[in-house]
């Protein structure tokens, strides 16, 4: 494992975050507390990927709607592969892949990697 992701060091790899803005729609008081800890785990994230991907990573976070938002990002990026994590919300996403995975895995003109 240690050198796979030693040899990951060598390329040229970008972390997309996105902080789900819909989240804060709802409006029970608890949004900047929220946004907070969100905040907290996107610096936890950043940390984890200067750690395991190397400096040059590069780190992006942004907020919006993931979908949108990740589509308007590799519509202006140059990319070779996409790895993606798959995670849900719902208990029927739960059996089948997350709504953001599964859009990027059947729109993508590019290969796709679903890390589970």
């Amino acid at each position: 494992m240690q050198a796979i992701l030693q040899s990951l060091k060598e390329y040229e790899i970008s972390v997309i975050h996105v902080i789900d803005e819909t989240l804060f729609s709802a409006g029970a008081g608890y949004e900047i507390q929220m946004n907070e800890d969100m905040k907290t785990d996107s610096t936890n994230l950043k940390k984890l990927s200067i750690q395991y991907l190397g400096e040059k990573v590069h780190y992006i976070e942004e907020y919006g709607i993931p979908r949108q938002k990740i589509d308007e990002i590799l519509a202006e990026t140059d990319y070779d592969i996409l790895a993606i994590g798959s995670r849900s919300r719902s208990i029927l996403g739960a059996r089948l892949l997350g709504g953001v995975a599964e859009h990027l895995l059947r729109n993508s003109t590019k290969p796709v990697l679903v890390i589970q």
